[in-house]
């Protein structure tokens, strides 16, 4: 569904004075059907490796800038 809205024109009483513009459920239905039909989720395993590999580095780059900070509020009282 569209909603119409007028626009302020020269021309006003010819046809075709409004524009229409999307709503969120056409979105929302165009989303769904993509999910639907697409083959993101293949995509996603096909990469599932990397994107393994990838969790483990921020895993352990966190762990490396958090673990200082942890030890420090522990013994630094």
């Amino acid at each position: 569904m569209a909603t119409e809205a007028v626009t302020v024109s020269r021309n006003i009483r010819e046809r075709n004075t409004g524009y229409k513009t999307f709503t969120r459920s056409s979105y929302l239905r165009r989303f769904r059907c993509f999910i639907e039909h697409s083959n993101w989720d293949e995509v996603i395993l096909s990469h599932e490796e990397w994107i393994d590999k990838m969790c483990i580095v921020i895993i352990i780059a966190a762990s490396v800038y958090l673990i200082p900070i942890a030890l420090a509020m522990l013994f630094l009282r």
